[in-house]
């Protein structure tokens, strides 16, 4: 019997091996794949792309102060590290005037890869585009020419860009304008509403870029071409008084082509300029050659009543009061009238 019981212990033992090393289930298999799935071996990108930008400015081809806008030729290129990112195709300009018009030319489809690893993009751009301009000063006024951009598609949150380097051409010139050192910037902007998406919980950040080369024109070409007119046709307005009271058609002949000058000048001057709702330093400066002209002829009007009385009563003593009156309106207007020029333009220059 004993036997027998050793023998059964014997072809026993290899079954309950076998049972014992039986392979895994296939529930415990796919937790055991899973496991090794969702272990990450390296760390994921976070935060938004950082994209570097560089323009240059070769042209600016013309500027259009009736319409507002100007027509710039320049060059742009992006820098970023992402491969799978082209944060060239969705940037778009903000303050385009004739999208249409612009032309947007890349010396190769795709971007290339720098030996740093990064992404790089070069463009030649020629575009118009539009800042309203403020004339108030004119023809001291000041301008900025600016290029605004940002991405259509991404948020702060997925892209932000950092300015590498901004340079212009140094044979540029602007044909009316002197130009001074050119400025590019970077910055978030905030929209005020949230364009009716209702998934945001507040108003959209995007980060914006923003060009600027500020330009004003000569002081002194200036000067020459609009306001010494004004001045040269006061000057004969005065040569009026230099004549004997007597002579009383001489001196209103002289005091009215005057006025006639001034304002032939004032509408030259105005198809320079388009229709402001606002008074500009020209403005100004022809009022108050107006008031000028017209104090003027009040003195010429009371000078002729008092040689027409001398005529009558043969009176010596109103002639004389007459010149007398020339002499001390010339003392006192004069001064007046460069004082108040001379106010406005410093006002303006300010």
């Amino acid at each position: 019997m004993k036997k027998f019981l050793l023998c059964a212990l014997f072809i026993l033992l290899p079954t309950l091996a076998f049972a014992e090393t039986e392979p895994p289930s296939p529930a415990e298999i796919s937790k055991e794949v899973k496991t090794k799935i969702i272990k990450p071996t390296a760390e994921e990108p976070s935060g938004p792309e950082i994209v570097k930008v560089g323009i240059y400015l070769n042209d600016v081809q013309s500027i259009d102060v009736h319409a507002n806008n100007y027509l710039l030729d320049f060059y742009m290129w992006f820098k970023w590290k992402n491969p799978e990112s082209d944060p060239t195709a969705s940037f778009e300009f903000m303050n385009h005037s004739e999208s249409w018009a612009t032309i947007i030319n890349k010396p190769t489809e795709k971007a290339e890869t720098l030996p740093d690893g990064q992404q790089y993009q070069v463009m030649h751009i020629q575009g118009r585009m539009s800042e309203k301009m403020n004339l108030r000063a004119y023809p001291f006024d000041k301008q900025n020419l600016i290029i605004l951009m940002e991405d259509a598609a991404l948020d702060v949150s997925g892209l932000q860009y950092e300015i590498e380097e901004v340079s212009v051409n140094p044979a540029l010139k602007i044909p009316g304008f002197e130009f001074g050192k050119p400025e590019f910037k970077s910055a978030t902007y905030t929209y005020p509403m949230r364009f009716g998406d209702t998934r945001m919980t507040q108003a959209g950040e995007y980060s914006r870029m923003e060009f600027n080369l500020p330009i004003h024109r000569n002081a002194l070409t200036s000067f020459v071409k609009n306001i010494l007119p004004i001045w040269l046709a006061i000057i004969c307005a005065m040569f009026a008084l230099m004549l004997h009271p007597r002579l009383i058609d001489s001196r209103f002949q002289i005091a009215v082509f005057s006025i006639l000058s001034l304002v032939a000048l004032q509408i030259s001057n105005g198809n320079d300029l388009p229709s402001l709702q606002y008074m500009n330093l020209m403005d100004a400066l022809y009022v108050v050659g107006y008031i000028f002209l017209i104090l003027l002829m009040g003195e010429l009007i009371i000078a002729t009543k008092w040689i027409e009385h001398d005529r009558e009563t043969e009176d010596i003593d109103d002639t004389l009061r007459a010149q007398n009156l020339d002499k001390k309106f010339a003392l006192i207007s004069i001064p007046l009238f460069l004082i108040a020029n001379l106010y406005l333009i410093f006002v303006a220059f300010k």
